[in-house]
């Protein structure tokens, strides 16, 4: 018998039919009002709502429709969808189930339900899944493509990519296989070959939003930065919940200082944080004005998403340290022409090594300069893994039998926080790279001090904090003041003869518009002054320019640095500066300390979070307390108090070069000394 709404039903399935989608949703919900059972409205406005990027919605009356009809495979296969899209694993995996029995040896339904195994990290049943699947239709490519996804996931990019190139024999024009092996050849660092895959994926789909993505972050490796914030931008037009797109887009538009979106999208990323979306890598949040609390969530976001957890397995550490050395190991992709390269040579070769033997575990692929062979001579023993998957690097390692193994990265570009997630030694260490927690319990402690990270904030880490006596931050002091050279000529920096001189060479990244109007002021205020900046990208120094004009500054007085090949010249030159002006939130570190080191006074507002007080740290270590302010208005006041009394600058400038032979900051024998023993209490307290 007609139903007596039934012009309304064809009404809709019209709509629905023309890709008439919010029209056939508002006709859905007439319907119900009318029958909440009606099984094809219930249908219509799952889809709808599907299509409309509500998923969640969508479970509703998909499942009220599968309580209706048990045994519509089309319907069970639209509502196992939604689950998976909705976050609703284990739900799905119930519908994949239901259909697996109503069409057995289906190899879409097998593939699927194994892409949500994934998903769980029930990687053992999702294997099972694709294999099945491949069994029953050889050339299915979609179990080969996901198949190749699953792998990817467990480390194993090799046999990922071998995957992915049978799924392409089958079907050459699928964009998801194309940027997947992408991905796979990132990872194992072959840029040129992953930038060609995404690409491929692009030719195939202009509006791919994920092969968007993925061709930023490759393009953001090669140094492509321009190229990445466009592609960045497009995909976030198309899909701005992709996941992590947020915080690269963000990082992004910081660096090239593009302010106008800078607000806005830290907001909106801020949000989506605190609803525990996976919106951002950690680091990207440093050099916002996100919360400590936030930090943490976002970190332990990315843990739960992106790390393997490892049942914890201490049997194989039971060892005696009394007559024999400490096996301590750094990990770092950063053993270069880098400001951990530049710090680890420094304070390596102080190390005793009547105590300690000390590897090097190299996470980048070697590149060959100066400070990178210095440190394969620096080290006892040193191992490359950039080129071994986890589960290769893990059987290396192992056998080495460490008793301290140290990250030098966290979340910083390169490192693999993975394998500190299968315990590589009885203690693991985050120090150094990454100022804010991991997110992980696999870290035994994070190196601090009580300026850096005070009692009170320790509640917004996962690791324990251990504190080192003075500042936590090694400073370089290889080069001593003797050898800096003479001064170099105001002009062979293009710097004006004379006026005072505030400097900034931090990177772009760190400059928020809202300390640039403090600098701005400052320019205003002190005539002929000019503010010394590290040179940056074409498109942020014409930003800045741009912004220095919009604040009634003449883009003139902005000096940006150029290069200089050699340290000892970095040095040199860093004497021409009166004041260095650090930047909140995220402050200068291995910059603030060569600034100290070069007898430039540093004047930092200190943050509520570590990136934010490591400047603070140095200054405390140094016993100059009074270049720390704590707002923008003391900022301005200090800053000007300093540039308009020149006697104040002066005697300021003395008690540094006289702090800097007795202050503990650039005691690096002591500071050494206060590491090991650190080190030392962290095997004992573990042994007890």
């Amino acid at each position: 018998m007609a139903q007596p709404y039934a012009p309304l039903v064809q009404q809709m399935l019209l709509d629905f039919q023309n890709q008439r989608i919010e029209p056939a949703e508002r006709m859905a919900q007439s319907i119900l009002r009318i029958n909440p059972k009606d099984l094809v409205a219930l249908q219509v406005q799952g889809l709808a709502m599907a299509m409309q990027g509500r998923i969640a919605e969508a479970v509703v009356p998909l499942f009220k429709a599968s309580q209706l009809d048990s045994k519509n495979p089309e319907l069970l296969t639209n509502l196992a969808k939604a689950q998976h899209g909705a976050g609703l694993f284990s739900q799905a995996i119930q519908t994949f189930e239901k259909l697996n029995r109503l069409m057995p040896k289906n190899p879409q339904v097998l593939t699927d339900m194994g892409t949500t195994y994934a998903k769980m990290k029930q990687y053992d049943k999702a294997s099972s899944c694709y294999e099945r699947a491949i069994e029953i239709q050889p050339d299915y490519f979609l179990a080969w493509s996901n198949r190749g996804n699953l792998l990817a996931d467990l480390q194993q990019p090799r046999e990922a990519i071998a995957s992915f190139d049978k799924a392409l024999i089958f079907n050459s024009d699928y964009p998801e296989t194309w940027t997947n092996r992408g991905n796979s050849f990132f990872y194992l660092g072959q840029l040129d070959e992953a930038l060609t895959c995404h690409q491929q994926a692009l030719r195939l789909n202009p509006n791919y939003a994920e092969a968007l993505s993925n061709c930023a972050n490759t393009l953001t490796a090669l140094n492509r930065h321009e190229e990445a914030l466009d592609l960045n931008r497009q995909a976030f037009s198309l899909k701005s919940d992709h996941p992590y797109l947020l915080g690269h887009l963000l990082s992004g538009e910081k660096s090239f200082c593009n302010w106008s979106a800078d607000q806005a999208n830290a907001n909106l990323l801020f949000d989506r944080v605190e609803r525990g979306h996976t919106t951002s890598i950690p680091f990207h949040l440093l050099a916002t004005t996100s919360s400590l609390a936030m930090q943490k969530q976002c970190a332990k976001i990315f843990i739960d998403d992106k790390v393997v957890l490892h049942a914890s397995s201490t049997s194989s550490f039971d060892r005696c340290f009394s007559g024999r050395k400490i096996k301590l190991a750094y990990f770092s992709a950063d053993f270069r022409e880098h400001p951990v390269g530049v710090l680890m040579e420094s304070l390596l070769k102080t190390h005793n090594r009547a105590k300690f033997e000390i590897f090097g575990i190299f996470l980048n692929k070697p590149c060959d300069d100066l400070i990178e062979k210095n440190l394969l001579q620096t080290f006892d023993k040193s191992l490359n893994i950039f080129d071994l998957t986890d589960a290769e690097a893990e059987d290396l390692i192992v056998k080495e039998g460490l008793d301290i193994a140290v990250d030098l990265n966290t979340h910083t570009a390169g490192g693999r926080i993975s394998l500190f997630a299968k315990r590589l030694a009885p203690i693991q260490v985050n120090y150094l790279g990454y100022a804010g927690t991991s997110g992980a319990d696999f870290y035994d402690c994070l190196i601090a001090d009580e300026v850096a990270i005070p009692p009170e904030h320790h509640i917004h880490y996962t690791e324990k904090i251990a504190y080192l006596p003075h500042s936590f931050f090694p400073v370089d002091t290889s080069i001593s003041p003797e050898q800096f050279g003479d001064l170099p000529t105001r002009a062979s920096q293009g710097l004006p003869a004379t006026g005072f001189i505030f400097t900034c060479f931090n990177n772009s990244y760190k400059i928020s518009p809202e300390i640039f109007t403090v600098w701005m002021e400052l320019l205003k205020q002190v005539p002929g002054s000019v503010l010394w900046l590290s040179k940056a990208s074409a498109r942020a120094i014409e930003n800045l320019q741009r912004e220095a004009q919009a604040r009634g500054v003449d883009p003139a007085r902005l000096v940006f640095a150029t290069r200089v090949p050699a340290r000892v010249d970095h040095l040199s030159r860093l004497r021409l500066a009166d004041l260095f002006l650090d930047t909140p939130n995220y402050n200068a570190h291995a910059t603030a300390a060569d600034a100290l080191w070069a007898g430039v006074p540093v004047l930092t507002l200190i943050g509520h979070t570590f990136a934010g007080r490591v400047a603070a740290s140095q200054v405390s270590a140094l016993g100059l307390p009074e270049l720390i302010v704590h707002t923008d208005g003391e900022y301005l006041a200090k800053a000007l108090e300093l540039a308009q009394h020149p006697e104040r600058l002066k005697e300021l400038k003395e008690r540094l070069e006289s702090n800097r032979y007795q202050a503990p900051l650039f005691d690096t024998k002591q500071y050494v000394k206060d590491l090991e023993g650190l080190y030392e209490s962290l095997l004992q307290e573990r042994a007890n």
